[in-house]
Formats: C-alpha cells, structure tokens, sequence
C-alpha cells in the first residue's frame, strides 16, 4: 500500500538516524518516477531510494539498482551540480503528513554554504520530489505541475513552496494529550459516520488498513455508527487507541510485513493484527524492499508477458485472416464447374443465339420439363461470351487449387500460434515466457525473414551511365547479405537455456512439462521411456506432461495428480492459471484429459514442433492444479 502518515513519520525517525551527517556520493535516476542517492557514512555507503511513482512512492534504503540511461535526465544532472559531495543534516516528517524532507548543506562554487531541501511528497497520483533554495523557492522539480493542472498548488521553478493544504484533522500527539484528559479524539462531524471512517477522518496519518486494525483489535464492527458505542466499547476503544498512539509519539515502530497465501502483500510500521501472516523486518526499508521487490518482479513478469503476447496474437491474427481469405476463396468458387457448363453450352447452342438476345434458354437434359436460362451481352459474339465463361472458369480453378493448397498450411499455424498464445496465458514463471520467447524466435521469426529475404534476392542492383551496377546498390546487397548471414549465425548459437518443468507425485514418481513446444517434442520423443504416461488436454492446445514410471505401474493418485498438472496448463485453464488467489480458491476447473503409453504418440510429419497424433488412450476428467506436497516442485 502507498505509505500513510504514521509509517512516513517513523520512516523519517529511522531515516534521519542512519543520514543524519551522510555524504551524497553519487546521484541516478534510473527511470522518469525514481532517484537513487548513494549514501556514505560511518558504517559504509548504502543506496537510497527517492520514488514519487504514483503506484508506490516511498524513500528507503534499498540493495535494488536499476539500469541507468546513457544520457542522464536534466533533474539529475540538476540535482548532481547542487548535491553531489554534500551533507544531509535532518530527515523529518512534518506533522504526520506523508512528506519527507531532506535539509542538505550544500557549497557553492564561492565556497559559500546554503541549505537546500528535498521535498518528497508521497500522495499517490500527486507524488513529486521538489527541489528547494534556502529560501523555500523552488529550484526546480521532477514532475511539474502548472495552473492547467492545478489552480490551488503550482509546483514550477523560482515558486515559493507551499505545503499541501491543511486536513484539519487531529494529530496522534494531540490525540494522546486528549485520551490521558478523558476525552475522545473523534472530530464531532464524524461521530455520525461508521467507526472505521470516524478514525479515519479524525486522527491524521492514519490509513484504511490501522483504522479497521483498530475496530478488529477492540473486536467492534468497522460499519457500526461511532454513536451506538456502548460505555464499555469507548473504553475499550480508548485502551486501544492509547497503545498505538503511544508507540506512535515514542517512536516505537514494530516493522512487519504481512504475507498471503505465502506471498508479501502489504507492510507497515506497526504490527497490525488483522493484515495477513505478519513477519517483523529488521527496518521499515527492509519490510519495504520485500514488498516491493515481489511487486516489482510481479510487474516485470507481466509486462514480458504482455509483449510476448502481443507479437504472438499479431502473428495469430495475420495467419487467422490468410486462413479466412483461403476459406472464402473456396466458397467464393463453388460454382466454378457452372461456369463451365454454361460456357460450353454457349459454344454448342451459338446458332440458336440471336444477336439481341439477352438470355438464352436451352433444354435442361436431366430434368425435361425444365430449361436452363443463360445471361448473354447482346454486344459479343456467342463465341466470345462463351469463352469468357470458360476464361472464369479457369480463373476460379487456379484460385480454388491454390486457396486448397495453402489451406491445411494455414491451419497448421493457427493451430500452432495457439499453442504458443496458451503457454504464455499458462506461464506462472519468468522461465516459461523465455521458453515461449525463444521458441517464437526460432520457429516463427526466422520463417518470415526467410520469405522477406526470398524477396530481396529479386532485387538486381541499377546499372550507372558506365553500364556497371551501381556501387551503391552493391553495397546495400552486400550489407543485406551480411545481415542475413549474421542474423543466420545468431539464430544458430541461440539455446534454450529453460528446463522442463519438474514435479512430484504420490511420493515418488517424477513428473515432467514442458514449457513450450519445442521442449514437449524433447520429452516427448527423447527423454520419454516408451513405457512412461504422456498426458494431453483433450482437443485443445496444451502441454506435454511425462509421468515417469521407471518401469513400475503407476498408481491411481499419481496418475490423477500428473493429469491435473497437464489441466493447469491447459487453455482451457487460462482463467484458474492467470487469476487471483481469490478466483483459484472459489473457481474449480474439470478438464478433460487424455492420457496413454508414449509409445502410441506419434509425430506428425513435417509437423510444427508439438504436433502429435496418438492411439489407444484413456480420458480422465480431473481438476486444474498443481500436486499441494510440500517441497512437490524441484
């Protein structure tokens, strides 16, 4: 969750004991939202982290670096001409709002010594890192903000600074001075609301997520209107709120980070009760560096699914509308043998044809009693207009003959691209999608350079006034050349360097699956004992699985758990294998699943890799999920 005003307040405390009397090293900025402060002091150099991204601002220490840019952006060079070898004095808080700010003393090139400041304003989609004079005037910003955006609060260069308006609420160490004088810390026009809301409209810096902590820890419902608090639920409440203010006004911070279904999900300064499996980091810049490491791997993961897939259903839908094209050719010409006939009976009734006539009408042999009509152009000739017929007919045969011939091969890569698209729905890891990656490199791209590369070779270079090729267009083809032979080159070093995915079922039978096609073709056909169980979704795209039966007879439970993993990965498992924790508790997929000996799986010849047939199987209908043993995945 975005930082509240209590966790920025202790962060401060924690912070300004660690900086206080720092050096500023060296100064990045890895991204538009984040800059990085290397840190010197008496313990050694530690990187700090300055974010105003919108998702997740925050200032902490970190062991995280990011990749740097070539050219660094104007606000850190900026921010490298004032900063770079000067002193930070104090990190503080100012009254629990979610401000951090940073005085450095600073020397100029007269050797003259100012203090500037770093403001580091965390306030989700308001998020900013300001820039300020010993004068309080803003030198400048990392995001601007001018009267088109904001009529109450410009943030440009050479603007005084003004501090976020006022919330009006209550301060925690004005609460406690309140609660140790018997009184409610609840703003009067909030004791209508629910309790929950009360809090937190009263009390300043606290979030959604201590304000229900507290109801939980006083055992009060959050929805319960403030004025139907009995006298033994306020002193309940009061004992409560008395504990967290507190360790609030006394720096007492307990840094934990809250774990669901064994993933980090939240953090905060206090330890709450009511947040998830709480586990106390050493520091609030360590409780936030696991939160957001895993949100940030979580968010790289799915922004490297996301381009994968994009280039996949590109290719997907280019194949999908040359299929569609081939498949209208072939309705398009149903009539073609029509044509014929229509054209030769032109050519065999030419003498009955007058020269206006528009229609001609002959006997229709098979069914007597009926005529065939024939649209005629009183401008031609019967012999013209029936070789015109004929001249359509021939059109449309060559048009069906090539529509049928590329028919089956277009099918074959829609099915293919399917495959492909139903790995990266299924991937749960970074080394599924560079399974995909580099299958889609191999096996789909190279193909295309190959037909654009067919089509260069045409080119002939222009001839100069001399007669001889123009040197130009020589060393353009050469370049092509050599690009081709590189491109070539690299393709042939490139390895997949994924392992198959491992499993282990009913105690002690392995269980493999693979991570694209090309892996499923691997395990298949070369790492399968003939005598081991392939399982396969029925009827749709899907991965290998290999139970591995070491020439034993499997037993019913592993057989179940291997065609379940085979489920999971299936496409027809795209919503359970790519949802919530939520969705995957409540939604209970049942797949078909076939399975047999792998020595009845066959290849399809000159088949895209994963392409199989297979006999003599059995289908078993089971849920989509992984084996729940402990330690099951290797």
């Amino acid at each position: 969750m975005p930082l509240d005003g209590i966790s920025t307040h202790l962060l401060a405390h924690e912070l300004n004991s660690e900086l206080a009397g720092a050096r500023i090293d060296k100064i990045y900025q890895p991204s538009r939202f984040e800059v990085f402060f290397t840190i010197r002091n008496a313990s050694g150099n530690k990187k700090l982290l300055l974010s105003c991204d919108p998702q997740s601002p925050r200032v902490q220490f970190t062991e995280v670096m990011r990749e740097n840019p070539q050219m660094p952006p104007n606000f850190c060079m900026l921010l490298r001409k004032h900063l770079q070898g000067a002193r930070i004095l104090s990190v503080e808080c100012p009254d629990f709002e979610r401000i951090i700010t940073i005085s450095i003393s600073t020397t100029d090139e007269l050797h003259d010594t100012s203090i500037k400041k770093l403001v580091v304003e965390m306030m989700g989609r308001y998020s900013n890192i300001i820039f300020l004079n010993s004068e309080n005037r803003i030198i400048d910003a990392l995001l601007h903000v001018d009267n088109s955006t904001s009529r109450v609060r410009e943030i440009m260069p050479a603007r005084i600074y003004e501090a976020p308006p006022s919330q009006g609420k209550i301060a925690p160490d004005r609460a406690l001075d309140m609660i140790n004088h018997d009184q409610m810390p609840i703003l009067q026009e909030s004791r209508q609301r629910p309790l929950a809301k009360a809090l937190l409209d009263s009390l300043l810096g606290f979030s959604p997520l201590l304000a229900n902590d507290i109801c939980f820890e006083t055992k009060l419902d959050p929805r319960m209107g403030y004025s139907s608090l009995t006298e033994e639920d306020r002193a309940s409440l009061i004992s409560v709120l008395k504990t967290v203010l507190t360790d609030i006004c006394h720096y007492s911070a307990k840094p934990t980070v809250f774990y669901i279904d064994g993933e980090p999900s939240d953090w905060h300064a206090l330890e709450l009760k009511d947040a998830g499996i709480a586990r106390t980091a050493s520091s609030l810049s360590e409780a936030m560096d696991i939160v957001h490491a895993f949100k940030d791997r979580q968010l790289r993961f799915e922004t490297k699914r996301k381009q994968i897939r994009t280039l996949l259903s590109n290719a997907y839908n280019h194949a999908a509308r040359k299929l569609s094209i081939h498949e209208e050719d072939i309705r398009a010409t149903a009539d073609a043998e029509a044509m014929k006939s229509q054209g030769e009976l032109i050519l065999a009734y030419q003498y009955l044809i007058q020269p206006e006539d528009k229609v001609l009408s002959i006997p229709d042999y098979p069914d007597f009693g009926h005529t065939t009509e024939i649209a005629l152009d009183p401008t031609m000739t019967p012999t013209e207009q029936g070789q015109i017929y004929l001249k359509r007919y021939r059109k449309a045969l060559s048009r069906r003959e090539a529509a049928t011939r590329f028919l089956e091969e277009e099918r074959s890569e829609v099915a293919y691209l399917q495959s492909l698209i139903q790995a990266i729905d299924a991937a749960n890891e970074p080394e599924d999608l560079q399974a995909v990656e580099f299958e889609f490199q191999t096996a789909i791209a190279p193909e295309k350079e190959e037909k654009s590369d067919k089509t260069s070779e045409k080119y002939h270079p222009g001839k100069a006034k001399s007669g001889k090729a123009s040197s130009r267009a020589l060393r353009k083809a050469a370049e092509a050349a050599r690009s081709r032979k590189d491109k070539s080159s690299s393709r042939k070093k490139a390895e997949d360097t994924s392992s198959p995915r491992r499993y282990e079922v009913d105690g002690h039978f392995e269980v493999l699956a693979g991570r694209n096609n090309i892996q499923n073709d691997h395990l298949t056909f070369h790492v399968a004992a003939k005598n081991d169980i392939w399982f396969h979704v029925k009827n749709m795209p899907g991965t290998h699985v290999i139970l591995r039966t070491n020439g034993k007879e499997p037993t019913e439970k592993a057989i179940v758990e291997a065609a379940s993993i085979a489920a999971y990965f299936s496409r027809s498992n795209k919503a359970f294998s790519t949802g919530t924790s939520e969705s995957k508790a409540e939604y209970d997929v049942r797949v078909q699943i076939d399975y047999c000996p792998v020595s009845h799986v066959k290849k399809i010849p000159k088949a895209k890799p994963g392409m199989v047939i297979y006999e003599e199987y059995n289908t078993i209908l089971v849920s989509a999920k992984l084996p729940n043993h402990p330690g099951m995945k290797k």
